[in-house]
Formats: structure tokens, C-alpha cells, sequence
């Protein structure tokens, strides 16, 4: 394992800048583009030897592509996730009707009672990323965690809400 080490140590000091350059190319966040890097470079760590160098150096290139892709599919999926989470009854407007203001307040109040039954973190980092649009990366680095765990905190928050307003979301 000590040889594994070294020799991915190696790697990466020998291609980390064009590793973060690639990803960076695709996503366009450069703490997003590091964190990747270096997710890959632990799980490879775990992972262990594949043999040659070029065996090696050509699964580390591979697996940062697989973390690009894995990314914007986990993006997307929060994407879908987020837009069936508020309904567009919360954001009452001039012309609605006394009846949808009513529903619109039973509706946010339900949102808060969901937010209560979690986690002080996990409302905490809900309601910074959401209302205050703090990056995963950010919250990442406040909570000492990775911005995996922190999208994956924000998934079980967002999945928690939608059970409790299933009620009240727009059946259209």
C-alpha cells in the first residue's frame, strides 16, 4: 500500500494542474473543480494499484471524468428535486385570490414545521444554501465536511420537505 501511494502522490503532482484544468473546462467553479480532484484522488487511494503507469494515469483521467459526469447528474437531480420543492403557491402574488393567499400561508407554515423536525444543522445549512445561496462549497468548508456530504445532507432535507408539503403541492 506505501508503493500505491507514492505512486499516486506522484500522479497527481504530475497531472493535477491538467486535471483541474479539465474540470474546471466542464463545471466552471474552480472549489467545485478541487473538490472533485481530490475526491477522486481519495477513492483511488482506496481503490489501490491497477498496474502500469499508463493503466494508472489513464483510470485517474477516467475516474475525474466519471466525477464530472456524477456531478452534473447529481446537480440535475437536485435541479428536479428543488423545482417540485416550492410551490409557486409560496410566492404569492397581487393578483391571486383570497383563497390561494390562505393556501399559499398553510403552505409555508407546513414548510416550517418540516424545517423544525430536522436537525439544527441540517436546517441551518438547508436555509443558507436556499434563501441565502451559499455554494455547497462554502458550506462545505463552514461545517468541516465534504461538498458531497453537504449535497447529500441537502438532498435528505429537500426529500424531508417534500413528504411533508405532498399535501400541498399542485397536483398539475
Amino acid at each position: 500500500m506505501k508503493f500505491w501511494q507514492q505512486t499516486l502522490a506522484k500522479l497527481f503532482e504530475d497531472h493535477r494542474r491538467q486535471l483541474l484544468s479539465m474540470v474546471f473546462r466542464r463545471i466552471r467553479d474552480r472549489e467545485i473543480a478541487a473538490e472533485l480532484v481530490q475526491d477522486v484522488y481519495a477513492r483511488l487511494m482506496q481503490a489501490g494499484d491497477r498496474g502500469p503507469d499508463d493503466a494508472n494515469t489513464k483510470m485517474l483521467y477516467a475516474s475525474v471524468r466519471n466525477a464530472v459526469v456524477d456531478h452534473y447528474r447529481s446537480n440535475a437531480g437536485r435541479s428536479r428535486v428543488m423545482d417540485g420543492l416550492l410551490p409557486e403557491q409560496l410566492w404569492p402574488c397581487e393578483t391571486m385570490s383570497p383563497q390561494d393567499h390562505a393556501q399559499a400561508r398553510q403552505t409555508l407554515s407546513a414548510l416550517d414545521r418540516a424545517l423544525q423536525e430536522l436537525t439544527p444543522k441540517a436546517r441551518e445549512m438547508f436555509i443558507l444554501h436556499r434563501v441565502e445561496g451559499i455554494s455547497n462549497a462554502k458550506l462545505a468548508k463552514k461545517y468541516g465536511i465534504s461538498v458531497s456530504a453537504v449535497e447529500k445532507q441537502l438532498a435528505r432535507t429537500m426529500r424531508h420537505c417534500q413528504e411533508r408539503l405532498a399535501d400541498y403541492r399542485d397536483p398539475s
